[in-house]
């Protein structure tokens, strides 16, 4: 049986959902979102095919896919996704992660940066990662960029190409095709941040994969919410409130921190003006609670 838990906080001014920048008494913060889509979306059939080698049965391993995109090819720029995506880093090598990917763009500073973040490479990216990752095995994907959703309700996630794709992709990398691919890890666990604009609307795809009671994910807000660069923290506002703030400050990057009290600690403290952004979490297993390693 599947179980979804979600925490949700008021929404306030909810037209200010499509302005693009608001201005704190502190900073200016850039939204992490693109217009909604015009045309109306074509729910065909999505095609994820892997050729999966036999896995070795080994000691368990941890995989980390990382995306951060702020220097976008077309669409305007962000500033602070290559910080959210080194924080990660750092954090996953101290948690002894052998295997972490890095997808980031042309321009910013990363620690690590193993190819640029098109909508192919983030999905042959994934599609390796759960080729080889066994069932002793952990999976990490979490990403930092911009945001948007299409008519009929499903989000998705702004690939660097997002507006000139390549490789025949159209840079849109939608909810559902990210579940075609992580539906068919044998991970035994499997985490999932999405720090974009409407990231929201990932959860009930997740949600609906076969393996979903492997699954945690962290939303940075609703399907129709906000995503936010915070200049005050050189970082996203929900990675340094979720990742900075609550895993690495408040329980000193303690491995056996698990997900659930993280994710309240966070949205405890968590601040924000304008009620737009909402953070939620979804967990397949309310019977299990859920830990990086």
């Amino acid at each position: 049986m599947k179980y979804t838990k979600i925490y949700f906080i008021s929404l306030i001014f909810i037209s200010s959902l499509l302005i693009g920048v608001f201005i704190s008494t502190s900073s200016a913060r850039t939204e992490r979102g693109i217009a909604f889509e015009s045309e109306v979306l074509s729910l065909t059939s999505v095609d994820v095919t892997i050729n999966r080698e036999a896995p070795s049965y080994g000691k368990a391993d941890q995989w980390a896919v990382i995306v951060g995109i702020s220097d976008y090819k077309v669409i305007n720029d962000l500033s602070f996704c290559d910080d959210d995506a080194n924080d990660w880093y750092n954090y996953f090598v101290g948690l002894g992660y052998k295997h972490i990917i890095v997808l980031g763009d042309h321009s910013s500073e990363f620690y690590q940066l193993d190819s640029i973040a098109s909508e192919y490479n983030i999905k042959q990216t994934l599609n390796y990662v759960v080729a080889n990752a066994d069932e002793d095995d952990v999976i990490s994907f979490v990403t930092s960029g911009h945001g948007s959703r299409g008519k009929v309700g499903e989000s998705l996630i702004c690939a660097w190409d997002y507006g000139d794709a390549e490789n025949g992709e159209d840079g849109r990398f939608w909810d559902f095709e990210l579940a075609a691919i992580l539906e068919l890890a044998v991970a035994k666990q499997i985490f999932v941040f999405i720090d974009h604009c409407f990231a929201g609307g990932f959860g009930p795809e997740l949600m609906a994969m076969t393996n979903s009671e492997y699954v945690w994910f962290g939303a940075a807000c609703a399907d129709k919410g906000m995503g936010w660069d915070a200049p005050e923290f050189n970082n996203g506002l929900w990675t340094y409130y979720f990742l900075e703030f609550t895993l690495v400050d408040h329980y000193n990057s303690n491995a056996k921190t698990t997900m659930e009290e993280a994710f309240v600690y966070a949205l405890t403290y968590f601040s924000y003006e304008f009620g737009v952004m909402v953070p939620e979490e979804y967990d397949g297993n309310l019977h299990k609670l859920f830990i990086l390693i």
